[in-house]
C-alpha cells in the first residue's frame, strides 16, 4: 500500500514540475528557445483566427444588445401614437409609453457608446471605426427624439398672421377699450 501511495505522489510532482503539459501545450520546451530581440521589448502580439472569429461574435453581440433596446423603445412607441389618437383618456397613457420608450432608446443608446469604447481593443475595432459608431447610434437617437417631439407637438412651428377680421379685435372693440 505504501508503494501506490508513492508512486502518485511521485506522479503529482512531475505534473506539477511539467506545467506547460497541464496547461494543454503539446512541446511546452519548443516554446522557450531563446529568440532575437530588437531591444525594444515584444513585439506586437500574434492575432490568431479564433481571435478575430471571437472578436466579430462580441461585436455582433454588442450590436444586438443596442437593436433589442432600440426596438423596444419604438414598439413603446408605437403603442403611445396608437393610445394618442384613441382618445383623452389615451393621451394621458400615450405619455407614459412616450416615456418608456424614451427609457429604452436612451438607456440602449448610452449602454453601447459606453461598451463600445471599453470593448473597443477587444472587439480589434479602430478609433475611427468606434467613432464612426457612436456617430451612428447618436444620430438614430437624435432622429426618434425629433420624431416624438413633433409628433407630440413640442417642435411645432407656428405661424402667426396678422389679420384684421381677429374675433379678439372685434371683441375688444365691443368692450369699449380702443386700439391704442
Amino acid at each position: 500500500m505504501a508503494l501506490s501511495g508513492a508512486w502518485w505522489s511521485r506522479a503529482v510532482a512531475r505534473a506539477r514540475g511539467a506545467g506547460g503539459l497541464l496547461r494543454g501545450e503539446a512541446w511546452p520546451w519548443k516554446g522557450r528557445a531563446a529568440r532575437p530581440s530588437s531591444g525594444r521589448g515584444p513585439g506586437p502580439p500574434v492575432v490568431s483566427e479564433l481571435d478575430k472569429a471571437d472578436a466579430w461574435l462580441l461585436r455582433k453581440a454588442h450590436e444586438t444588445g443596442f437593436l433589442s433596446w432600440f426596438r423596444n423603445g419604438l414598439l413603446a412607441t408605437g403603442v403611445g401614437v396608437i393610445s394618442y389618437v384613441q382618445s383623452d383618456m389615451g393621451r394621458e397613457a400615450a405619455y407614459g409609453f412616450f416615456i418608456l420608450g424614451g427609457i429604452c432608446v436612451s438607456y440602449g443608446s448610452a449602454s453601447y457608446l459606453v461598451s463600445l469604447f471599453l470593448l473597443r481593443r477587444t472587439m480589434m475595432l479602430s478609433f475611427s471605426t468606434a467613432l464612426l459608431n457612436c456617430a451612428a447610434v447618436t444620430t438614430v437617437a437624435l432622429f426618434w427624439l425629433c420624431a416624438i417631439s413633433l409628433y407630440i407637438g413640442r417642435l411645432e412651428v407656428e405661424i402667426i398672421q396678422d389679420d384684421p377680421n381677429d374675433k379678439c379685435q372685434d371683441k375688444k372693440k365691443e368692450d369699449g377699450k380702443s386700439d391704442k
